[in-house]
């Protein structure tokens, strides 16, 4: 069989392997994620697309699996077992069902799955976590028998190929309906040869993931597609046959349970195509954003995260009132620093939104700013910061609150790469902030090293629109922090932040970043439209071989895209149909993807061979016609 694929049934995921550090850096230790909550000990972790299991004992017992999510994530949990499912946050139900539960992340965070009996005096259950914007990585698997390096498997008896379904014809469109996960339905229709013919398998409903195969009368596989007809819809386009004959086409979910939509076309000429032409993206300049003025503000404000604010207390026992809004799980620090410290020393207390004194803190000798640090939110709304002046005393203030362990940002320009740079937190629950400037797919990796005894930073990578795509505390060893590797989602201008864990230490450090890849340069790409694209993963030491027809004087461009964090090196090869190498690709100018193109001297059947350098993982294979 020259495609060998393993569709995985529900709730059976792979875990994605740590990926491949660069020739010029040393192993790195894997990023780590600052808890939001304590350790407990009942907890498991719940990793994305693995599989768990576990049981239960009595109906009064509860199991708990915690998992870390990014805000907008939008998640699966699923369960095989007579059991009831809680997704919680911070002590807070956010969804509650049995078996299955889908839903957007409110936030980023730590999430906890309650798994109890549901009617049951005990039981057993398997669990899965997922995502459902995105396919299961291991949706596609192609591990062929042992063979010769270089020769396809043998293709499997016309018998093998599943259940047959129905015969079609040119211009049908049909529905169909996966029932099971592993369910192989097998189409037929009549070809002459000459004629084109395209094929398109499309999801309708359920989490299926179409894969499509199309077999020669013979029982040759002529071609294979997974999700070249957009929305992970299965394309075959403008296949030319070379016999007449009874064709045969497999039709797989992925999987998954749910419906589909199979179509053929056919005619003595090709579909027209619309070439993709790939236009060149806007990327702003870099500009130093600078250090804004605090500037005075009217009592009864709103305050905004890390901007402060001048307040001022002008008559003895005077009380100023802010506000601010705060989500449920949120840990929020305020403090108010005197700016006449012979005159006023401030007094903050925090209330909460029914009205009720949750912390109040006033400066300590020898100091000038009064500080609550991480305080836990446990109620979603506004909360009120009161400020008054110790001993009826006046003055002005600088007041400033934000989410998290700091509360003021102070702006220290642009970082470049390979370059070290030194600064001090002078203040507890401040964060200095450095400007990095990226092109989406550049691939970087950061570190801070404290340069004394006491502080214990930690270190954030912040998106353009502010989203912290990145967070770790220890894992460069106790206490540099380490961002390993880390891609950036998009063009523009990012910030390394840098503050001090739990807010409880200052001093100085030194912080330095580098690539690890850098993204291709961003020029026009000539017009071409894609004849193949396949999700698909392989083991080291194995190979994955995929068909496609391609016409004489064609130039395809081929390319396989390890999928983050897979640890694949892939190797990539274009087969004749006797097995012969014509064109091959290793790693790219800018990363360990092959990318190359080929020119094809005959009509025929041609194959692109996958393998991992000493490494196996899951990848894109795409294959394109250029111009």
């Amino acid at each position: 069989m020259i495609v060998h694929m393993t569709k995985t049934i529900l709730l059976i995921f792979i875990l994605l392997l740590s990926a491949c550090a660069s020739a010029d850096s040393a192993q790195l230790p894997t990023l780590a994620v600052l808890p939001t909550l304590p350790p407990e000990d009942t907890v498991r972790p719940l990793i994305f697309w693995e599989a768990v299991s576990s049981s239960l004992s009595a109906p009064e017992q509860a199991d708990q699996w915690r998992f870390s999510g990014q805000e907008g994530d939008a998640i699966s949990v699923r369960a095989i077992g007579p059991v009831q499912l809680r997704l919680e946050q911070a002590g807070a139900l956010l969804a509650e069902a049995e078996a299955s539960l889908e839903l957007t992340l409110p936030q980023t965070g730590e999430y906890t799955v309650r798994v109890q009996l549901a009617g049951e005096d005990s039981g057993s259950y398997e669990l899965g976590l997922g995502y459902t914007d995105r396919p299961n990585p291991a949706s596609f698997t192609a591990t062929p028998p042992p063979q010769t390096v270089g020769v396809p498997t043998p293709t499997p008896p016309f018998a093998d190929l599943g259940t047959f379904t129905s015969m079609l014809a040119p211009g049908d469109s049909l529905g169909g309906v996966f029932t099971t996960a592993d369910e192989r339905h097998v189409y037929t229709f009549e070809g002459q040869r000459g004629d084109y013919v395209s094929i398109g398998l499309s999801r309708v409903s359920g989490d299926i993931d179409p894969l499509l195969l199309l077999y020669s009368p013979e029982g040759t596989a002529l071609a294979v597609d997974d999700n070249s007809g957009g929305g992970r819809a299965a394309l075959l386009r403008n296949i030319r046959l070379r016999e007449d004959g009874l064709y045969s086409l497999q039709a797989l979910s992925g999987g998954f349970a749910g419906a589909y939509q199979i179509t053929l076309t056919g005619g003595t000429e090709p579909l027209p195509v619309t070439p993709t032409v790939i236009v060149q993206p806007t990327f702003v300049p870099l500009e130093v954003r600078l250090a804004a003025t605090p500037a005075p503000v009217r009592a009864g404000a709103r305050l905004e995260d890390h901007v402060p604010v001048v307040g001022t207390i002008d008559r003895a026992g005077l009380i100023q009132r802010y506000f601010f809004a705060a989500e449920l799980g949120d840990f929020v620090t305020i403090g108010a620093r005197t700016m006449d410290p012979a005159a006023l020393r401030p007094v903050i207390d925090l209330i909460s939104p029914a009205g009720e004194l949750l912390r109040s803190a006033s400066v300590p000798e020898g100091g000038d700013e009064a500080l609550i640090a991480m305080l836990p939110v446990t109620e979603a709304d506004n909360y009120t910061v009161l400020i008054t002046g110790e001993d009826g005393a006046t003055g002005n203030f600088l007041l400033s609150y934000g989410t998290g362990t700091s509360r003021e940002s102070i702006q220290r320009g642009q970082a470049q790469a390979d370059t070290p740079y030194e600064s001090v937190l002078s203040r507890r629950a401040v964060r200095d902030v450095w400007q990095v400037q990226l092109y989406e797919g550049d691939v970087l990796t950061a570190t801070v090293s404290p340069l004394n005894n006491a502080l214990d930073p930690v270190l954030e990578l912040a998106a353009p629109d502010g989203t912290v795509i990145a967070l770790d505390d220890n894992s460069g060893g106790y206490p540099n922090p380490l961002l390993r590797e880390v891609r950036a989602p998009q063009s523009g201008v990012y910030e390394l932040r840098v503050s001090a864990a739990n807010a409880d230490s200052i001093g100085p450090y030194r912080l330095v970043w580098r690539y690890v890849s850098l993204a291709p340069t961003f020029t026009p790409a000539p017009p071409s439209y894609l004849l193949m694209s396949v999700d698909d993963a392989v083991s080291e030491g194995d190979y994955g071989f995929y068909p496609l027809q391609a016409q004489a004087g064609q130039r395809l461009r081929i390319q396989v895209i390890a999928q983050p964090g897979s640890g694949l090196d892939p190797v990539a090869a274009l087969l004749d149909e006797h097995g012969n190498e014509i064109a091959r690709g290793d790693d790219s100018e800018i990363d360990l993807n092959p990318r190359f193109t080929a020119d094809i001297p005959s009509e025929g059947t041609y194959t692109v061979r996958v393998n991992g350098y000493l490494s196996g993982g899951a990848f894109t294979l795409l294959v394109e016609v250029l111009p």
